[in-house]
């Protein structure tokens, strides 16, 4: 009885280490695959870093406020966007600006409070604006969309919400002209 236990145990420990190597040897990635992260441009940050408030309009000619805020996170690697529209409107929004490693695509990750959650792909901060694009082919309950952030001046920048129903013909959601809130 006291072999077949000790066979068993040296079983089971030859077992644990040729797993244990199985899974080592699959986690391995060949050095050519590690590149220097991607880090948001520092231009873009420096510009949107701070604090924003803003006044703008919906398509219908309804007014609308709303604060914002950048902050850079995870040593660099995001630019952490808030927004939240004044009262009457309820928008809330929590976003991330950055690279993704995998695709090498600059990103937007939107949550918002009315539950929703969508990625926006960009070709990045280009002359003084970045436009973010969420493009999936339009049906009834989801249709491409765009934000563009433009710097129209060094404490002033605009933002546009526009949508495609159709996906083609894109219509203005709302714009907001933001002016950077000064350290009193």
């Amino acid at each position: 009885m006291k072999k077949i236990v000790y066979i068993l145990i040296l079983l089971a420990g030859f077992s644990l280490i040729i797993s244990a190597q199985e899974k080592t040897q699959t986690k391995s990635v060949p050095p050519a695959k590690f590149k220097t992260p991607n880090v948001v441009p520092l231009e873009m940050a420096e510009f949107f870093v701070g604090e924003w408030e803003g006044q703008g309009e919906f398509s219908s000619g309804k007014k609308i406020e709303a604060d914002v805020s950048f902050t850079m996170e995870l040593d660099n690697q995001r630019l952490l966007y808030r927004h939240a529209d004044r009262l009457p409107n309820r928008y809330k929004a929590l976003g991330t600006w950055g690279y993704d490693q995998e695709t090498n695509k600059f990103v937007m990750f939107v949550q918002d409070n009315f539950g929703g959650s969508r990625v926006f792909e960009s070709d990045g901060w280009k002359n003084g604006k970045i436009v973010f694009l969420k493009d999936i082919p339009a049906t009834a309950m989801a249709y491409p969309e765009r934000f563009t952030f433009e710097a129209k001046a060094p404490n002033l920048f605009k933002m546009i919400y526009e949508a495609s129903r159709d996906g083609k013909t894109w219509k203005l959601g709302d714009y907001i002209n933001f002016k950077r809130k000064l350290l009193k």
